[in-house]
């Protein structure tokens, strides 16, 4: 007969179970009873997502658990942990992100389990979803959810202006950006925080194919150095400013000191709650800006991946990767994250429902990508540490007198080092 609930004993065992598990005492996926599979899911989540995962586990286990009980846990330096253990103690299921990859690929003992998307209705998926955590034709992990970066601005100053941001150029940004500054009443036409991701999302836009056909990074090509150039000239022009800490740049935005501003989607919610309690104004967003007009997007987001033995656990962990993607879950994680559904069909479901002018054109700007193909997915290797900090020090570079050109080349070559020289390059 199915246990239905727990006593406090059976509790107070399952806790034991969990840290036994953790520390690598007994198999991370013990048997609690003759019909109830223990899985395990370590994560180094923090603030929403967190919160966001653990609703999901708990929303499983309330569907799933006279049959298969999912225990969450956080946990630092997950790979160290990994490499101490024996595939017996260790988790079935990790949150991973695109630079993890290479580590489980190239460990025997923690193989992801890339069989487990047959049983996705891919079709429905995002192109950029899978995308992400594809290597060699193989998805390896699918994304929780999806982030992307915009251009906010202000519709009545931008109409003012006669300017249409999703329609603009270059010159046509830098033009409006310079004409909405105003030095002597503290107005700035736009705004980018201090992060390493606003440089690489305006590379990817303006057109760079960030990586060339060996796999290595490529964005100091022509279309890069033009990219930088641009933004070099109007933060030189004191039309644009960078932002340290970036919740500057959304305030002033809010209280329509700034007309334009570049942020993450994330950001949505908190900017328009922003703007309706400082002014009445009209937020929209757009892609950002690019050369001709037609901009391609970035977008990234945390994984989630099997790496569980084969047999009873491997199965159980598939069954919970397949809920993990199914409507109930992705919208669990969307309401309290605002990573966006990784499925076609409920970002077209938010897209009916949407509340707002902005939130309207982010669940349209998804679909379009979807559909035009005008994305790119976050290139693995570039969210190392060493990278970021070469394309946060490229950005804050420009607006001085140095070559922009030449900041970029340095962090093409940080950015490439875990590639090797070109000659240890696998065909």
């Amino acid at each position: 007969m199915k246990i239905k609930s727990f006593s406090f004993y059976s509790i107070l065992l399952l806790m034991i179970i969990s840290l036994l598990a953790t520390s690598g005492c007994v198999p991370a996926s013990v048997v609690y009873s003759g019909d109830r599979q223990i899985i395990v899911l370590w994560h180094t989540l923090h603030g929403a997502k967190a919160k966001a995962l653990q609703a999901q586990s708990d929303q499983f286990n309330a569907e799933h658990g006279d049959e298969i009980l999912l225990i969450t846990e956080y946990q630092e330096d997950i790979q160290t942990k990994l490499a101490a253990t024996t595939p017996e103690h260790q988790p079935d299921l990790v949150v991973v992100w695109p630079e993890d990859l290479e580590v489980y690929l190239r460990d025997d003992a923690s193989q992801p389990d890339a069989g487990w998307a047959s049983e996705i209705a891919r079709a429905d998926l995002l192109p950029m979803a899978e995308a992400l955590y594809t290597v060699d034709g193989r998805l390896q992990a699918l994304p929780l959810g999806l982030v992307t970066y915009l251009l906010y601005y202000n519709t009545d100053w931008m109409s003012d202006l006669g300017y249409d941001p999703q329609q603009a150029t270059w010159q046509e940004f830098r033009r409006a950006a310079c004409a909405a500054t105003d030095p002597q009443v503290g107005h700035i036409g736009v705004g980018f925080p201090g992060r390493a991701s606003i440089l690489m999302a305006f590379l990817t836009s303006g057109g760079s194919p960030i990586v060339g056909d060996d796999g290595r990074y490529t964005f100091d090509d022509t279309a890069g150095i033009a990219t930088v150039s641009v933004l070099n000239t109007l933060l030189n022009e004191t039309c644009g400013a960078v932002y340290e800490p970036a919740g500057i740049g959304r305030q002033q935005l809010s209280n329509s000191g700034m007309a334009m501003l570049v942020e993450s989607s994330l950001q949505l919610d908190e900017i328009e709650q922003t703007i309706s309690e400082d002014r009445n104004f009209v937020l929209d967003v757009t892609t950002l800006p690019s050369p001709a007009g037609e901009s391609t997007s970035l977008w990234y987001g945390p994984g989630l991946m099997s790496i569980a033995p084969e047999g009873a656990r491997r199965a159980a962990a598939r069954e919970a990767l397949t809920w993990f993607y199914s409507p109930t879950a992705q919208m669990l994680w969307y309401e309290e994250t605002r990573y966006l559904p990784v499925r076609a069909a409920l970002i077209e479901e938010l897209l009916i429902n949407s509340p707002s002018l902005a939130q309207t054109a982010l669940f349209d700007l998804a679909l379009t990508a979807a559909e035009e193909g005008s994305w790119v997915a976050w290139p693995r290797y570039t969210n190392l540490l060493p990278c970021r900090a070469a394309l946060l020090q490229g950005l804050l570079s420009l607006g001085s007198d140095l070559v922009p050109a030449t900041y970029l080349e340095a962090t093409v070559a940080t950015c490439n080092e875990p590639f090797g020289a070109p000659s240890e390059m696998t065909p």
